[in-house]
């Protein structure tokens, strides 16, 4: 039995949930034209300093808020979120035309997700923990044979 909120010692698979590369010079452009228009206003030292400084914060606060995908011998952890792999059901990988219906017209409202734009390929994982309100999780995934690989036998594989 598994003491709840606790994390096993020996992760069998981990995979951090980027944005893509779109994402990051979204991002850029954005904190740029920040300090274009500071430095427009108030001189170039200051728009340099305004461009500098929103960046940094940007490229921080994405890195830091990027949820991490793991699986260690006791659960299976998406971002904040974790299962207990006992309660772990069927599992079922899905395609970018089937993950868009997935989450759009097919999806059930208590289901929990965890989706990443640019990140095609999703994973559905069965809750079978009659008190988890959650039928199921959607998981973004850019490794979903690995995925479902390390959720099927987590005793068997090594750290990916």
């Amino acid at each position: 039995m598994t003491t709840e909120g606790v994390d096993g010692k020996n992760p069998v698979f981990q995979e951090r949930l980027w944005p893509s590369l779109g994402q990051w010079t979204f991002a850029f452009i954005m904190t740029v034209s920040l300090g274009i228009a500071y430095g427009r206003a108030y001189g170039n030292e200051l728009g340099l300093i305004v461009a500098i400084t929103t960046t940094l914060a940007a490229a921080i606060g994405i890195a830091v808020n990027t949820p991490l995908i793991q699986i260690d011998e006791l659960n299976f952890r998406v971002g904040r979120a974790r299962l207990p792999l006992q309660y772990v059901g069927k599992l079922q990988k899905l395609d970018d035309q089937q993950s868009r219906r997935a989450r759009s017209t097919d999806a059930n409202s208590n289901a929990h997700f965890q989706l990443r734009g640019g990140i095609k390929n999703t994973v559905i994982v069965e809750v079978t923990d009659p008190q988890d309100p959650h039928p199921y999780w959607q998981v973004s995934t850019r490794n979903p044979d690995a995925l479902i690989a390390a959720l099927t036998n987590p005793k068997e594989l090594k750290t990916a």
